[in-house]
């Protein structure tokens, strides 16, 4: 495990607009892969920070990069590309994947950032080397073709437990607590 890490923050530009980010990297430089850390409403990248989650990503290797969700945190300024609770283009995740220089990431998605996460997920030929999806919104406004044709492990662990590392699985856990608005009940898959 890397006790020394590496930490920076600024600002990305995503179709036009400054996106605020925080990233932590292991400091011998060696990256497993990059985790790419959401959040919901309330929230935003500093979350992240505060609970330490960055910088133990980064000690066990991974680049863990959190960002401020357009109209959010530092990225007030912002403009979201589609109204809450609406289903954002997949192409405005893949754009911030992009312009972090991520390669293929694990996202994690709590609550409000299901509706970038999901889009992301389920576009053809998604780039995604994981998602853990924590009580996201949205979750019923994705058709169960959209989720059968996901090709990303699911499993909700950074390492798959399974006996075949690096299966695919068919299937996804949906966490959400009783108060989250937004998230279907049903399930749709």
């Amino acid at each position: 495990m890397a006790a020394n890490v590496e930490q920076r923050e600024g600002t990305i530009q995503v179709q036009g607009q400054g996106l605020f980010f925080r990233e932590a990297r292991p400091g011998s430089g060696q990256v497993r892969f990059s985790v790419l850390l959401l959040h919901g409403i309330r929230f935003s990248s500093e979350t992240w920070q505060n609970l330490g989650t960055l910088r133990r990503l980064a000690q066990a290797g991974y680049q863990a990069v959190a960002i401020d969700l357009p109209g959010l945190g530092h990225s007030k300024e912002a403009a979201a590309p589609a109204p809450i609770g609406e289903l954002a283009p997949g192409s405005f995740l893949a754009a911030v994947v992009d312009a972090l220089e991520l390669g293929p990431p694990v996202v994690i998605s709590p609550s409000l950032s299901g509706m970038y996460s999901l889009p992301f997920l389920t576009a053809p030929g998604s780039q995604l080397r994981g998602y853990v999806p924590v009580a996201p919104i949205c979750t019923d406004k994705i058709n169960a073709a959209n989720y059968a044709s996901v090709k990303v492990p699911l499993c909700g662990k950074l390492r798959c437990p399974c006996q075949e590392q690096g299966r695919i699985h068919p299937w996804a856990f949906l966490i959400w607590g009783l108060g989250n608005q937004g998230v279907s009940s049903r399930r749709s898959w």
